[in-house]
């Protein structure tokens, strides 16, 4: 059988990326918990605005105190790579692990690389993380699939094709039976 074994979705309030991604973390947890890890097991994450949140409250702690007094610990969470590496470390994937910036498109990148990654032989299995974060008043959104076997053209036939926001792709393929039914 292809396609995802598992999928978790939720949502969040947390504005800043440290925080949102302590509540995807929790959320997900269970996709981490059985079946390969270490460095059999790849992440990718998709995101539309990664550390857009917290690099303009760092840069405004910044205007307000001064360069030299801006929290340093904001600094890293201004990185669109930072949340992906923080789930990297909290559930120990030592595999390949990377983030997709962009929408729907980005996602479409995500599902082609865990094809290419399982097709390899690289790992047994992706997590794959969609994260939209809280911005003009809508919250904050999660949507995460365990893929573990290889299926090329898993995107292609994921209905991601003429989708426009990540937001929107993350809707469609929000429930098990949609990614499953594209596979």
């Amino acid at each position: 059988m292809s396609g995802p074994e598992r999928l978790a979705r939720t949502t969040f309030d947390a504005r800043l990326e440290r925080e949102a991604t302590q509540a995807v973390g929790d959320a997900i947890a269970a996709l981490f918990e059985a079946g390969p890890s270490g460095d059999r097991l790849a992440l990718v994450v998709v995101s539309d605005n990664a550390g857009t949140a917290t690099s303009v409250q760092f840069w405004a702690d910044a205007q307000r105190t001064g360069v030299a007094l801006a929290s340093p610990e904001l600094f890293p969470w201004c990185l669109a790579n930072a949340p992906c590496g923080a789930l990297a470390r909290r559930f120990g994937v030592t595999g390949p692990n990377l983030t997709l910036l962009g929408e729907a498109e980005a996602l479409e990148a995500a599902f082609d690389h865990a094809d290419a990654l399982l097709s390899a032989g690289r790992v047994d299995a992706v997590v794959v993380l969609a994260m939209t974060f809280v911005q003009d008043g809508a919250p904050g959104e999660a949507v995460a699939w365990r893929i573990h076997c290889a299926d090329a053209g898993l995107a292609a036939r994921a209905g991601l094709r003429g989708m426009a926001t990540l937001r929107e792709a993350m809707a469609a393929l929000g429930s098990r039976g949609a990614l499953e039914r594209a596979a």
